[in-house]
């Protein structure tokens, strides 16, 4: 990644940050905190994106993320991803990266102006300019171009070092009184599929969303003032709660439409559980919800635009031991096509299985009965798809 770098701003307010990611994308284990459990997650990637390839050809893809991955985490990088997508009729591969530098001014203003200007004395070729993203018409910097990656002798197909010709896309965001700036990077090696992933980009920078401590802190305050509960949302696999809506509350985003892709693979891995259980009493009128939310873990810190695609539906009229039949059945169900059990109390289960081409972060299901109320609660989701910019401490280096 090339950006422009100076210095940084100390005693920094925390803002946390998050953007969402095409389901598709395959998020590289940048966030390892020792060389074992990177080298165990690439294996793990490799095997997964070529498993229908040879074991030399996963052992060499492995190989070069490694080295590429390594690299990634000794600069700092707060996402990596990449994706492997059929365009009309021809494969075509995309990477993302995500940096966070030292900003070039105080203001988000002075920090963009100061960007754009660097940027076109650097690159008096490529196209730059400053544009306004969705978050507030936050002010970035885009520079789109090309330029040659260098494929080492033992990473070539012909043991010949090789010079790769690629379109890169960046985009430069000042985050708000953080002295700091987030450098958004796509780079392509497929000139034919060059417009569906500037698109796509763009797609990206405006689910761009943050909040600071000081905005959630206020949040959940009104939210006691109101004297509304905390509210379980629906298909919160892991028991966390969120706050309702009060006089003075940030309002939740909008509901999201949904891919058919997406719907369609949600929807066929809820019928798993259906047909297991199958239908021993009435469906509450709200099952059948399939939306598009902010996961548990991304509401805690602010971000609410939709992260995962998820199914509720609710079984009502259920006995105790007819609701034990139901968990039993689900559970061997589930097993039995290759879903793997997280965790487990009574009354509740979390499933998880792999990715697919549609969601390659995976998919969960959480199953809980409710004896006192005769209930079933089903969620089937997408993981979180949002990547964060969030530092983590390693023993890299």
């Amino acid at each position: 990644m090339t950006h422009p770098v100076t210095g940084s701003k100390p005693d920094k307010p925390e803002l946390h940050v998050g953007w969402l990611m095409p389901a598709f994308f395959h998020p590289l284990p940048v966030d390892a905190t020792d060389p074992d459990e990177l080298a165990d997650r690439i294996v793990e990637l490799a095997m997964r994106l070529l498993a229908d390839r040879s074991t030399d050809e996963q052992h060499f893809f492995a190989q070069m993320m490694l080295r590429q991955t390594g690299q990634l985490i000794q600069a700092g990088a707060e996402y990596a991803g990449m994706c492997f997508v059929e365009h009309e009729g021809e494969p075509t591969m995309a990477s993302v990266l995500v940096d966070r530098v030292p900003s070039l001014g105080e203001s988000v203003e002075a920090a963009a102006e100061a960007t754009e200007a660097l940027l076109r004395r650097r690159y008096p070729d490529d196209e730059v300019r400053t544009v306004a993203l969705p978050l507030d018409g936050t002010p970035a910097v885009t520079r789109t171009g090309g330029l040659e990656v260098t494929v080492p002798p033992e990473l070539a197909p012909d043991g010949q070092e090789q010079l790769l010709p690629q379109g890169i896309v960046q985009a430069y965001v000042p985050l708000p009184g953080q002295g700091e700036t987030l450098v958004f990077e796509l780079n392509s090696p497929s000139p034919g599929a060059w417009e569906m992933y500037t698109d796509m980009f763009d797609a990206i920078l405006g689910t761009l969303d943050w909040a600071t401590d000081e905005e959630l802190a206020e949040r959940r305050e009104l939210e006691r003032i109101a004297g509304i509960p905390a509210q379980r949302g629906p298909g919160d696999a892991t028991g966390e709660t969120t706050g309702g809506q009060g006089p003075g509350a940030h309002a939740e985003a909008e509901p999201e439409p949904v891919e058919p892709e997406l719907a369609e693979a949600v929807h066929q891995r809820s019928s798993l559980v259906l047909d297991a259980v199958g239908l021993r009493g009435p469906l509450r009128e709200e099952a059948g919800e399939l939306a598009s939310v902010a996961c548990p873990g991304c509401r805690a810190k602010g971000l609410t635009s939709g992260c995962t695609v998820r199914h509720h539906w609710e079984m009502s009229q259920l006995p105790p031991e007819t609701l034990q039949e139901m968990l039993a059945a689900a559970r061997a169900q589930l097993i039995g096509h290759g879903w793997t059990e997280e965790a487990v109390a009574e009354g509740h289960a979390v499933f998880s299985c792999p990715g697919d081409t549609v969601s390659a972060q995976g998919y969960t299901c959480s199953l809980t009965s409710d004896a006192e109320q005769e209930l079933l609660v089903v969620d089937v989701a997408t993981v979180c798809r949002r990547g964060t910019a969030t530092a983590v401490a390693d023993d890299f280096g």
